[in-house]
Formats: C-alpha cells, sequence, structure tokens
C-alpha cells in the first residue's frame, strides 16, 4: 500500500529540510515549489500570463521571470497575491498530480511526499492522504531568513504575514513537526513521524 503526504510549513520553517530528510529515509519528494518555477518559465502560457498581469519589469535580464521583482510586487499585496496563484495554482496542480501518477504508477508501494508551502492557504494537499505540517516561531523563521536568504527583517516578517499562522496549520495538520531546535532534534522528530507511516 502507498501513502501520500502532503507536507507544508511556513517560510523559515525548515519544510524543505524536512522534505529532505523523508528522502533520505526513502521517500518520492515531488516539490511543487520548484514545480511552480517551472511553470512560468519562458515560453509557457504560465509565463505569458505572469508578465501581461504584472507586467515586463517581472522579467529578469536573463529572460525569466525575477522571483525577487514579482515578490515585491505581491507580498503585502493581498489583491496582487490572490491574482498570482490564480495563475500559477491550476498548473502547479495538474503537472504535481501528473508526476504522483507517474510515481505511483513505477512503485505502488511508494511513499510520496509533495512538498508545497501553501497548502493550508488553498485548502489543497496535492490528493495527499494525509498532512504533515512543520512548524517554528515565527521569531526563528524571521532569524533563518535574515541569515539564510539575505532578507531584512522586515521583508522577512512581510513573507510571513502574507501565509497561514502556524495556529491555522495545526488545526489542518495530521502530523505536526516542531523545528525550533537543532537538527539533531528535528531528525528525531522526523524519525518519529516516519515510524507512524509503518516504515523501518
Amino acid at each position: 500500500m502507498n501513502h501520500v503526504i502532503g507536507l507544508t510549513g511556513g517560510i523559515g520553517s525548515g519544510k524543505s529540510t524536512v522534505a529532505g530528510l523523508l528522502a533520505e529515509r526513502g521517500a518520492t519528494v515531488i516539490d511543487a515549489d520548484r514545480v511552480a518555477h517551472e511553470v512560468y518559465a519562458p515560453g509557457t502560457d504560465g509565463f505569458d500570463r505572469v508578465v501581461q498581469r504584472f507586467g515586463r519589469t517581472v522579467v529578469g535580464a536573463d529572460g525569466s521571470i525575477d522571483r525577487k521583482a514579482l515578490g515585491a510586487k505581491v507580498f503585502g499585496d493581498a489583491g496582487a497575491l490572490a491574482q498570482l496563484n490564480a495563475i500559477i495554482h491550476p498548473l502547479v496542480r495538474s503537472e504535481v498530480a501528473r508526476r504522483l501518477l507517474d510515481a505511483l504508477s513505477e512503485d505502488p508501494d511508494a511513499v510520496v511526499v509533495i512538498e508545497a508551502a501553501l497548502m493550508t492557504e488553498t485548502g489543497w494537499t496535492g490528493g495527499a492522504g494525509t498532512l504533515w505540517v512543520v512548524v517554528t516561531d515565527p521569531k526563528i523563521a524571521v532569524a533563518r531568513l535574515v541569515r539564510d536568504r539575505e532578507m531584512t527583517e522586515q521583508e522577512a516578517r512581510v513573507r510571513i504575514a502574507a501565509q497561514a499562522s502556524n495556529d491555522t496549520r495545526r488545526v489542518y495538520a495530521d502530523v505536526v513537526i516542531e523545528n525550533d531546535g537543532t537538527l539533531e532534534e528535528l531528525e528525531r522528530a522526523v524519525d518519529e513521524a516516519w515510524k507512524s507511516i509503518g516504515e523501518p
């Protein structure tokens, strides 16, 4: 029997680190956030629609969408963010569903993890049967974003404020992984969650 897991968490929560730990334990990981970047690559319908809505100023020197410029337009502007999501999310859902079917066709007993940032906000788990949520204290998330992504504290707070709160995520979660401590503590939490799906 296969297991399909939706994995989500706010920016700076360590969601991608958890996805990597699950991959090390044998899971097949589909990164919906990476798929989102692919669906508005140059030459795609998504690219054309993003540029039509937000203008040529979001196109970088290399001809692709400049994610930082696009982010500056939508984060802090709920209407603009909703319009971007309306363009991107249906394209992402379709592609993730295709990859999920491919993974399960290849290995019917696979554990497939669909990693996505906005599952709680959009009410979508990518067809996932179980929703796992990674949470961290917002102050810790801000510090990580300043350290690792070269954001200012204000930029980090705006990004976090645009997403669901930890309390909201907990309501929807089947499994909550706390990530306020060390990597070793996170690994132990992931191991406990992994055991819950019957894996060795």
